[in-house]
C-alpha cells in the first residue's frame, strides 16, 4: 500500500488558488498512473476548509473501488480571522504545520516505509510554504490569560500556523515523533512544496551576477572578482548581511564568485526545503532560490515553476550540483547530504 499525504494551503486573496482542487488533480493523475494497480491511501488536509479527508483506492479482483472518509476537522479560515493580510493571533484550532507532521508520524508508526509522498500546495517563499500566513513574532497569549508571554528562543510561536525551519528541531518535536516521521517514508519517496521561493532582493543579486560580463554559466573559478555596479540598495543590504560584510557604495561593490557562492550556499541551507530534507532524509522537490511557480494550463492543472528563470537553473546545476524533479516542472531537487 501507498500513502500520500496532500497539504492545501489557505486560498488567501488577492492571489486566490485553488490549492484543494489541485490535491484533488494529484489525486487523478497518481491514480490514473497507478498501471500496476497497487492500493493507494491519501490523505488530504485542507487547510482552508479545516477538513481532513482520506480517499482510498483499492483493486479487489482488479477492479477499482474508492472509500472517502472525513478522519478530522479544525476550525475553518475566514477573513475575520485576519487582521488585514495577517493571520490573527489565538487560533489554535485553526490546522497547522504541527498538524501535517503528526499525520506523517502517525504513518510512522502505523504503516512505515509506505510514504510516497507529502506535498505542500500553496503560496511560498524560501522560508517555507504558506498554510496561513501567520506571524512569527516571539509572543503569545495563553487561552484565559490577560497577559502575553515571550516564546523562548527556538520554539515555535504557539500563534503561528506555517511551517518553519525550526520545526524539526528538539524544542518542537521530540526525537520520538521526528524518528516516527523519518520511518513513515518509502526509499523513493519524496517532499514537494509547490509554491513559490523568490524573494526579490535576492533574485535581484542573482541576477546581477548572471548578466555581469566575467560571468561564465559554468567553470568560472572562485576567485574571478566581480564588480556589481548599481545594485539597489535592498539587494546590496541582503548580500552584506549574508557575507558580513558592509559596502558603502552600492554603485561598486567588489566580490569574488567564491563569495557569491557562499552567500548562496547559506541561503539554501536556511531554506525551509532543505530542513525538510534534512529531517525527513529524503529529498525535496521546490522552487529554486529566486523562482517562483505559476499555475498549470489545461487539464488536472498543478502548479510549475516559470520558465523564465533559466540562467538560474543553469547556476544552481553547475555550481551547487542541483537536479530537478522527474516532473519537468523546473522544482529543483533538495537533497538530505547538501552542505
Amino acid at each position: 500500500m501507498k500513502h500520500f499525504v496532500l497539504v492545501a494551503g489557505y486560498p488567501q486573496p488577492p492571489k486566490s488558488l485553488p490549492f484543494r482542487a489541485y490535491c484533488e488533480n494529484r489525486v487523478r493523475r497518481l491514480v490514473a498512473a497507478n498501471k500496476a494497480r497497487e492500493d493507494l491511501v491519501f490523505q488530504i488536509m485542507d487547510v482552508g476548509s479545516g477538513e481532513v479527508v482520506v480517499r482510498t483506492f483499492t483493486y479487489p479482483g482488479g477492479n477499482r473501488t474508492e472509500s472517502v472518509a472525513a478522519v478530522r476537522s479544525f476550525r475553518p479560515v475566514t477573513r475575520a480571522l485576519y487582521n488585514g493580510n495577517a493571520f490573527g493571533d489565538g487560533h489554535f484550532d485553526v490546522m497547522s504545520a504541527m498538524d501535517v507532521y503528526a499525520a506523517v508520524s502517525t504513518i510512522g508508526v502505523r504503516a512505515p516505509g509506505t510514504l510516497r509522498e507529502l506535498s505542500f500546495f500553496s503560496h511560498g517563499f524560501a522560508g517555507g510554504p504558506v498554510l496561513v500566513d501567520s506571524w512569527d513574532d516571539g509572543q503569545w497569549q495563553p487561552p484565559g490569560s490577560r497577559y502575553a508571554e515571550v516564546v523562548p528562543s527556538g520554539r515555535r510561536d504557539p500563534d503561528d500556523r506555517d511551517p518553519r525551519t525550526k520545526d524539526f528541531q528538539p524544542a518542537n518535536m521530540d526525537p520520538a515523533a521526528l524518528a516516527a516521521l523519518q520511518a513513515a517514508y518509502h526509499p523513493d519517496g519524496f517532499n514537494w512544496s509547490w509554491g513559490c521561493a523568490f524573494g526579490h532582493d535576492f533574485n535581484q543579486v542573482l541576477a546581477k551576477v548572471e548578466h555581469h560580463p566575467d560571468y561564465r554559466s559554468a567553470g568560472l573559478a572562485d576567485s574571478q572578482v566581480l564588480v556589481l555596479g548599481d545594485l539597489p540598495p535592498g539587494p546590496a543590504a541582503v548580500l552584506g548581511i549574508g557575507l558580513g560584510r558592509v559596502f558603502p557604495d552600492p554603485r561598486r561593490i567588489e566580490v569574488t564568485f567564491g563569495e557569491i557562492r557562499q552567500f548562496v550556499r547559506r541561503e539554501i541551507l536556511g531554506s525551509y526545503s532543505h530542513a525538510l530534507a534534512v529531517a525527513s532524509r529524503r529529498k525535496t522537490f521546490g522552487a529554486l532560490l529566486g523562482t517562483y511557480a505559476e499555475p498549470d494550463t489545461g487539464a488536472r492543472p498543478l502548479m510549475h515553476v516559470n520558465s523564465a528563470f533559466t540562467r538560474h537553473f543553469t547556476f544552481y546545476k553547475n555550481y551547487f550540483g542541483f537536479t530537478f524533479d522527474p516532473e519537468s516542472r523546473r522544482y529543483g531537487s533538495y537533497e538530505p547530504d547538501f552542505g
